[in-house]
């Protein structure tokens, strides 16, 4: 066997085991983003997602919110057509 093939074969198998500690790798990088995800809690974000906050509105103080806003445009309203 000349010193090529033994180069190129010790090339080949390089790359295939490089191939299978990207897969380790990858596998190891989902299990700690799992964990991740499980230690941060309630509205924790995944991967590309936007944390989500803690506060949130009542059914009862949207309908205000938008009850109030309600008001105001049509005050609005009345000041214009006069």
């Amino acid at each position: 066997m000349s010193w090529q093939r033994s180069v190129r074969a010790a090339v080949k198998a390089l790359k295939k085991e490089e191939q299978s500690l990207e897969r380790q790798l990858d596998k190891l990088r989902a299990r700690i983003a799992d964990l991740n995800g499980l230690s941060s809690g309630r509205g924790s974000a995944g991967p590309g997602r936007k944390a989500r906050r803690g506060n949130r509105l009542s059914e009862e103080g949207r309908r205000a919110i938008s009850l109030a806003a309600k008001r105001r445009w049509a005050k609005y309203r009345g000041a214009k057509n006069k």
